[in-house]
Order: structure tokens, then sequence, then C-alpha cells
């Protein structure tokens, strides 16, 4: 049975005689730099319709570093004990009762933000799998070709013994081209290879920022997501 978040335990919903024990839920997210981007609003989007308490965590804002290999400090706490600003994070999800990850596909990978989180996922692999069977849902986001990225993450936490729920994909089809400012200039990036010459004497406009919000499969998928994590952490309260 996933254990209730110390926080809500003693909290209960009562309405009409039927009650509802608190449940947690963090999500993070390694979306751009200095906006809300598609993957940070798909996580939001998934917390918010889950109807449950939760957390946002944009990890692109934190400072923080990958694993640095110092396991005789995390072997005993299963947990990673790095101090820096992700560090609180490592025990508050593995007193969660689910998580939502999204990540940030950059060059057909995951960028090193993503990596550099999951990397310390380490610490909780002693003996035993200290987050085996958590509860995830997954968020991946790129403009485009993010298969071998899904692969990666999912791989990752098959390790960890993580119970992944569901995943949603967006492919967005705007490049970072776009955002640089010099594509009109460039022979090498990804809206060059998308549409060749025509890249430099293409005017930008807001239209081409392709938001997951207005693509009905997505969001479909992301209510479908948002629907799974509620049944599975109903069916758990109620064991």
């Amino acid at each position: 049975m996933v254990r209730l978040a110390e926080s809500c335990r003693a909290a209960i919903e009562n309405q009409n005689g039927l009650g509802r024990p608190c449940v947690k839920i963090i999500g993070f997210s390694t979306g751009g730099v200095g906006h809300l981007g598609n993957t940070d609003r798909m996580v939001q989007a998934i917390l918010d319709q889950s109807g449950y308490d939760s957390e946002f965590v944009k990890l692109t804002d934190l400072a923080f570093t990958g694993c640095k290999g110092c396991v005789d400090l995390c072997a005993t706490p299963q947990v990673c004990l790095l101090d820096d600003e992700a560090g609180p994070y490592y025990q508050k999800m593995k007193d969660a009762d689910a998580v939502v990850l999204g990540c940030a596909v950059y060059g057909g990978s995951v960028n090193a933000i993503t990596l550099s989180f999951l990397e310390r996922f380490y610490g909780y692999r002693h003996v035993d799998l200290a987050i085996k069977g958590k509860p995830f849902v997954l968020a991946v986001c790129g403009f485009r070709n993010i298969e071998n990225a899904v692969e990666q993450v999912q791989n990752i936490l098959k390790r960890q013994g993580i119970n992944v729920l569901d995943l949603v994909q967006y492919l967005s089809s705007s490049p970072p081209c776009l955002f640089c400012g010099r594509h009109q200039e460039c022979s090498i990036g990804g809206l060059y290879r998308m549409i060749g010459g025509k890249a430099h004497t293409l005017t930008v406009t807001p239209d081409m920022f392709h938001k997951w919000e207005d693509n009905f499969i997505t969001v479909e998928a992301v209510e479908a997501a948002s629907q799974k994590l509620k049944e599975h952490l109903g069916a758990v309260q109620v064991r």
C-alpha cells in the first residue's frame, strides 16, 4: 500500500458522511527556463486534473548537479543527501503518494537537467528498491524525434521498480530556432532541416509556437493520464 504523506495523514474531507484521506502528488518539470513551456503546463494540468493535493517543481529553476558518487552517504537512508537546491525533493518524492515527471527533449535525448535529476535516484537503490511500486506519470515533450528519449527515461525508472501508470507525449513541431532569433542566417539548425532555404526569409509569428492545449489528441492523453492517476490513488485508499 502506498503510504500517505505525513502532512496529510489526519486530513479528512467529510461531506454527506463520505471522507477521503488527503493524498500528496509531487510534479517535476525540466522545461526551458524563463517561461512556462509545454512540458511545464502538461505537468501542471495532470496535477490539477487529478484532484489531489499537489506541488509543482520546475527543476530548471534550481541549482543542482548530478550524482557525485558519494554512495556511502545515501546507502543507509536510501535517499540522496547532496546539499543543493534539489536535495530536499528526493525525500519529498520518497514520501509522496505519486509523482508526475515532465521531461523536455533536446537533440533526441532528454535534457541534461532531467538526466542529472534521475541520476540521483541511485540513492533509492541500496539493498532493496526504496521507491519500488511508486506510481509515476510521464510527460515527454520535444519538437520531433522523442522516441529514444522516452525509452531512455523508461529504462532508468524500470531499474527502480517504479510503476509507470501512463505516458503522455507531445511533438510541438516548433524547433528552438524560432526562439533563438538567428534562423535567417543559419543553415544547420532544425528549422533549416525542416524547410530548407525558406528559413532564411521566414518571419516568426506567434502561431508558430504550438501549444499542447491546441492538440486534441494530447488534451485527451493528459485527461486520460490524470484519470488513471486519480483511479489508482483512489483504489489505494480503499484497500
